[in-house]
């Protein structure tokens, strides 16, 4: 292809870019080992957390959590039994530092009492899981996300800011993609 016909494809505004910061455009040639079906091959299945922010935004704001609480349910659900010891390797702020904390958070149990407490087991209690579960399956488009106010606290207009307005309008653009065959495999 001539580099006359590959500055067609570009936009106007990418092709003046592009000419003022005086960079070239570079054409495939046959003999070249790279391919575009190479291309969507080795990264298909790379957009799982292309709506990680907004999922996470609108989880947040459903389930009135912290963020960090949230990263922190998302680990202990991976871990699914853990102990004070195994609790406090996990990276976290200082609200949630002492166990006693994330015990009287509400989203645990104690699995198996015992009289040396470093021997206690502890797992997310169905509160915590089901904070974790939905967080995945708007994540993977499983679900989609309300986007009325009686579900989603950025819809209520009394409450919502502009930040919320546009996560809003993201979420309505992103309920209306089909959701794409390699995220479908997950929850089929």
């Amino acid at each position: 292809m001539a580099k006359e016909n590959l500055n067609k494809l570009l936009s106007k505004e990418v092709n003046a870019i592009r000419k003022s910061s005086k960079v070239k455009i570079g054409v495939k040639e046959d003999s070249d080992k790279y391919s575009k079906k190479r291309f969507v091959e080795i990264y298909q299945g790379y957009d799982m957390l292309e709506n990680l922010y907004t999922c996470r935004t609108y989880i947040v704001k459903a389930f009135d959590i912290d963020p960090n609480l949230l990263e922190i349910l998302l680990k202990l659900m991976g871990m699914r039994v853990f102990s004070r010891l195994e609790y406090s390797q996990i990276p976290r702020n200082f609200t949630y530092g002492r166990f006693q904390s994330i015990l009287e958070s509400g989203y645990i149990n104690l699995l198996m009492d015992n009289t040396d407490v470093e021997k206690r087991l502890f797992s997310l209690n169905t509160k915590g899981r089901n904070i974790v579960i939905s967080f995945y399956k708007y994540l993977s488009g499983e679900e989609k996300i309300p986007e009325d106010s009686k579900h989603n606290p950025m819809a209520n207009k009394n409450k919502n800011n502009p930040y919320d307005k546009k996560k809003l309008d993201l979420i309505k653009r992103m309920n209306k993609l089909e959701v794409p065959e390699h995220k479908k495999r997950l929850f089929e």
